[in-house]
């Protein structure tokens, strides 16, 4: 097969189950071949090993069964960075980019600044103390530390599963030290006397109904206990807030996903 066959072959069976066919085919083809989307189109007639097809067509298969395309590659970008990924973890999705943007622009707000004390005359000073609730991949606290290389970030995490992955992805993008990993129910194990200039979370939404109207993919393959927030959605938000008051620091502030 060569790659333009190949191409024809996965989009052809990937028409009646994915939004984006071909360039899922594409996608999968790149990451067989170890080689950018550009490759495939300047090489039409490069011919397929046998090694590469029946692997291209195992995927093919993956996908047709609705299985992202994140898991099958375990990579996903986000905020211009490289994340593994698998089924442990959500897939990182473009909203919470612009949660992360958000936080970095308010640190970086010099009006804000100039209202707090002289510990915050410099936007990279070492106290600056940030904790991500529920950092699953560990997207968010990544990208923020290595945005801001002199914060202090704590990741937090119900699941043992999903913080072995944001470890991942820490010593991935080199700011492992930078990062305080937490295997806590919202703020349980964290002492009271630590306090945090930010506080961000992206935590489960979802009602139970909500959640089986999401897509198959969705449903069959992203961790469940990361997606439903309780009977009504927002629960564990509302319990959030209400434990995150003993957390803050004065003039510190929470950004949420998720809720209005």
């Amino acid at each position: 097969m060569t790659l333009q066959q190949s191409l024809q072959y996965g989009t052809t069976i990937l028409e009646k189950t994915s939004e984006s066919p071909a360039l899922d085919a594409e996608i999968l083809l790149s990451f067989v071949l170890k080689k950018d989307r550009v490759f495939l189109f300047t090489y039409p007639e490069k011919k397929l090993n046998t090694r590469q097809w029946r692997q291209y067509k195992k995927l093919i298969s993956r996908r047709k069964k609705h299985e992202p395309i994140a898991y099958i590659t375990h990579h996903k970008e986000f905020y211009g960075l490289d994340f593994y990924v698998d089924c442990r973890v959500l897939i990182p999705r473009p909203e919470t980019e612009k949660l992360v943007e958000k936080i970095i622009n308010f640190l970086k707000d010099k009006k804000y600044y100039h209202s707090l004390a002289s510990r915050f005359s410099n936007l990279l000073q070492n106290d600056l103390v940030i904790c991500d609730i529920g950092t699953g991949s560990g997207c968010i606290a990544v990208s923020l530390a290595k945005n801001l290389p002199k914060a202090k970030i704590y990741a937090i995490d119900a699941s043992k599963k999903a913080l072995a992955v944001a470890k991942i992805n820490a010593k991935k993008h080199k700011v492992f030290k930078q990062i305080k990993f937490v295997y806590s129910d919202l703020f349980s194990k964290i002492p009271p006397k630590i306090k945090f200039d930010i506080i961000v979370a992206n935590l489960p939404y979802l009602s139970k109904k909500e959640w089986q109207k999401t897509t198959l993919d969705i449903r069959k393959y992203e961790p469940k206990f990361a997606l439903i927030g309780g009977k009504k959605g927002k629960e564990i938000y509302k319990k959030l807030l209400k434990q995150a008051k003993k957390y803050l620091k004065e003039n510190g502030k929470i950004f949420l996903e998720n809720y209005p």
